[in-house]
């Protein structure tokens, strides 16, 4: 059976320091069909540079609500289908 693709959505302003930390563990786990979108709240450090290292998918929103960027993170993926429990 095919492994189902997942996203991972990563919410970040200004998270330089660990941003690089969190993508390589992101990359080291066993399940390997995922995407990884970045919401960046427009950081103002090297927050984006340091994920444009890595294969994720940025997008920068300028209003950040936790709901809204979560929400603008699911927009952002490959495809969006209903989780089946």
């Amino acid at each position: 059976m095919k492994e189902k693709k997942i996203s991972i959505i990563i919410r970040s302003f200004n998270e330089e320091k660990w941003i690089g930390a969190c993508l390589e563990a992101v990359g080291k786990q066993d399940y390997k069909n995922y995407e990884v979108i970045l919401v960046d709240n427009q950081s103002r450090d090297q927050t984006v540079k340091q994920a444009e290292k890595y294969p994720v998918k940025i997008i920068s929103i300028g209003n950040f609500l936790p709901g809204r960027a979560i929400n603008d993170g699911i927009r952002a993926t490959s495809r969006i289908e209903p989780a089946s429990w």
